[in-house]
């Protein structure tokens, strides 16, 4: 009976802390006034490397941001021999170091080849996270980056990197810090995104 009790007890200490997640961004979030520059074209998109449930949610924030700002008569999904200009919305991922909470999403021995430090900080973190029962946190970092690829005319213009540096913090410590979370808050960062390309954008759209 007392075995019994103390493997569910054990049991609670790990999955609990796996279940309260804070994410907290890290990135600059300017917020660019473009108003002034709004014209009447037409823009379609292509998606490439939103591939998860999280980044379909994301990239409809951009989308919905695009939509709204005005500065297009049409967004519509890849038409480019009928608008005025093409954009490929990108998103470059971050290596996802996942042994205890999922799939990689790359062979694992990719990981200490690119960073080695990095992967050897993680490896690390996620030994002191599980030996303390997620006392002390397990902490991914995702230093994503979101890509504008512009083309006219079939003619390749410019392209314009955003980083979207965040992390995930796991354990008994994001219990506490779950005020502060940004997980709600990809609308607002998103649209500030597009809001920068676009005001990056004004002599090319």
């Amino acid at each position: 009976m007392q075995k019994s009790y103390l493997k569910s007890l054990l049991g609670f200490l790990l999955v609990v802390p796996l279940l309260s997640c804070s994410v907290f961004y890290s990135s600059e979030r300017p917020n660019v006034d473009f108003s002034k520059n709004i014209k009447n074209i037409s823009l379609s998109y292509e998606l490439i490397g939103w591939d998860d449930e999280a980044d379909r949610r994301r990239i409809s924030y951009i989308l919905a941001a695009l939509q709204s700002s005005g500065k297009f008569k049409s967004v519509r999904y890849y038409d480019p021999s009928n608008t005025d200009a093409h954009v490929q919305i990108i998103l470059e991922s971050s290596p996802r170091f996942k042994f205890f909470l999922g799939e990689a999403s790359e062979p694992v021995s990719y990981l200490p080849e690119r960073d080695p430090i990095r992967f050897g900080i993680y490896l690390i973190n996620r030994f002191l996270a599980v030996s303390t029962f997620f006392v002390i946190p397990d902490i991914d970092r995702d230093d994503d980056y979101l890509v504008f690829r512009l083309t006219k005319k079939g003619k390749f213009e410019k392209e314009y990197r955003y980083a979207m540096e965040s992390y995930r913090v796991f354990g008994w410590v994001s219990l506490l810090l779950m005020w502060a979370d940004d997980s709600k808050e990809w609308k607002p960062i998103l649209t500030e995104k597009v809001s920068e390309f676009l005001g990056d954008t004004t002599n090319e759209l």
